[in-house]
């Protein structure tokens, strides 16, 4: 068998993502329906108790929507759906986390911020340029199965951000045969590059980030730390408590472990485009889930 499984439900912003990413890369995979009679043994055969899930021809069953996305990156690289430029890659990666682990989770911050995403985007094109990429797609999905399906929210952003209604459209265009996608997305992680380069617009969209979700990022690895449950943390509306998240630890740790282990001269690269937008300090701290390894300049 030559194609992947999805188990999942296309009303959810996971399998939405997961199906759209696999048919960009023009895989084939089947979709069925998660039902209970599966759960099961799904759950048992991943340990998640959450979907989806993806079955590879391999055999393997997966489940997590970014260790998913970066199986199907590593066995079918092209076309690519993230940079491999470092400036470009470690921003989509921001980015990614952001949209995925925060922004739904802060629905009276979302309006203003989706404002400012569609005008964005009307600008560059897509998050990171005139070339989609992966965050793109889990924007997408958001808004698709979260978003618009409530009329008064569509009627919203046709009016302040129109962009943002058709994104899931645009991709699917933009990801049709023949339209050469993905042959812009970078030359190679580690390597410059002179077009290693974001959107002036996306700026203000970094500050936010480093505003609201690594002012928790920083919090939470101190909770970890310090053996906490929750963090404190004013976004305007008061100090209030969030609890602390593994996942948000473990990907935050993942990206810094990834600038780590670039060259000293293009990790200061990375450093001069990230550090004045507010979302560098975040990614030096060590990790505090996971092993410490040796060779991590972070843990010295």
């Amino acid at each position: 068998m030559n194609r992947y499984t999805v188990y999942g439900n296309l009303a959810e912003r996971d399998t939405v993502v997961l199906v759209t990413t696999l048919a960009a890369k023009g895989l084939e995979f089947e979709l069925c329906e998660e039902t209970s009679s599966l759960a099961l043994p799904l759950a048992a055969r991943t340990g998640d108790d959450v979907g989806p899930y993806l079955r590879t021809p391999e055999g393997f069953v997966l489940s997590g929507l970014h260790g998913m996305l970066d199986w199907v990156e590593g066995a079918s690289p092209s076309p690519a759906l993230l940079p491999d430029t470092p400036i470009r890659h470690t921003v989509a990666r921001l980015l990614e986390d952001w949209l995925e682990l925060w922004l739904p989770r802060w629905p009276r911050r979302s309006w203003a911020t989706l404002e400012r995403l569609g005008l964005h985007i009307h600008k560059a094109g897509y998050l990171l340029g005139q070339d989609p990429c992966r965050p793109d797609w889990i924007l997408a999905a958001w808004l698709e199965s979260d978003v618009l399906i409530h009329d008064h929210a569509r009627q919203h952003l046709l009016r302040k951000a129109p962009r943002l209604v058709s994104l899931g459209e645009d991709l699917l265009e933009a990801t049709a045969p023949g339209r050469g996608f993905g042959a812009g997305l970078g030359a190679g992680l580690g390597a410059g590059s002179a077009d290693d380069v974001i959107p002036i617009s996306l700026l203000s969209i970094l500050e936010e980030v480093a505003r609201d979700y690594h002012a928790y990022l920083e919090l939470n690895h101190q909770a970890y730390k310090d053996g906490g449950d929750r963090v404190l943390l004013d976004l305007g509306l008061g100090r209030n408590p969030a609890p602390v998240s593994p996942v948000a630890e473990s990907r935050r740790a993942e990206i810094g472990w990834r600038l780590s282990r670039l060259d000293r001269s293009i990790r200061r690269d990375v450093c001069q485009v990230l550090e004045p937008a507010g979302v560098w300090h975040a990614l030096t701290l060590p990790p505090v889930l996971d092993e410490i390894d040796p060779r991590d300049p972070r843990n010295l």
